[in-house]
């Protein structure tokens, strides 16, 4: 197991360290067993693919990062995923432009998928849940995205503290509009 996680972790250090200066488009699987000294047949004994490699990656870090903790509230749970896009920036930053079939972006979507269900859970108590989910997964993914376009540097709790902002002052606005006139 230890000759394992030691081939997946090297494997995990060359292609955060190609992304950084490659497009993932780019990246062969060549490449990246060149970059770390093994061979092809170690990395698809590991790995369907190069997707599935990003993929992992962010579910390691996710466990390492999450696993375990009891957090206050869903703010909280938010603020610990941008710490760990935060902590390897540039990796992440590539890693959410790569498109197509088993791109990062819908691996990330379906992590965020059963923790945006339990936020609008706890904030909305509706009946269909669904249309909720996906409208808050798909403007989490999308602000993230613009996130680490910005030129100025915010820090993770910042960016969820004026996302929550945005989110609270939306709703105090449009639910007052949405009540009765007397």
């Amino acid at each position: 197991m230890a000759d394992s996680n030691s081939t997946k972790s090297a494997l995990a250090d060359a292609m955060k360290k190609l992304m950084v200066c490659k497009s993932f488009a780019k990246i062969s699987i060549s490449d990246l067993c060149e970059e770390c000294g093994l061979n092809r047949k170690s990395f698809y004994y590991h790995f369907k693919d190069k997707y599935d490699l990003v993929n992992w990656i962010f579910y390691v870090d996710f466990l390492t990062n999450m696993g375990g903790k009891n957090f206050e509230n869903e703010w909280d749970v938010l603020v610990a995923v941008c710490n760990i896009f935060y902590q390897n920036k540039a990796f992440y930053q590539s890693a959410l432009r790569i498109e197509g079939q088993n791109s990062f972006k819908d691996y990330f979507y379906e992590m965020l998928e059963p923790v945006m269900a339990f936020f609008v859970q706890d904030l909305f108590q509706v009946q269909n849940q669904k249309l909720f989910v996906t409208f808050f997964c798909d403007a989490f993914l999308t602000a993230v995205l613009r996130w680490f376009s910005m030129e100025s540097e915010l820090e993770p709790e910042t960016f969820v503290e004026e996302l929550k902002e945005v989110i609270c002052r939306s709703s105090e606005k449009i639910a007052a509009k949405a009540e009765p006139k007397k």
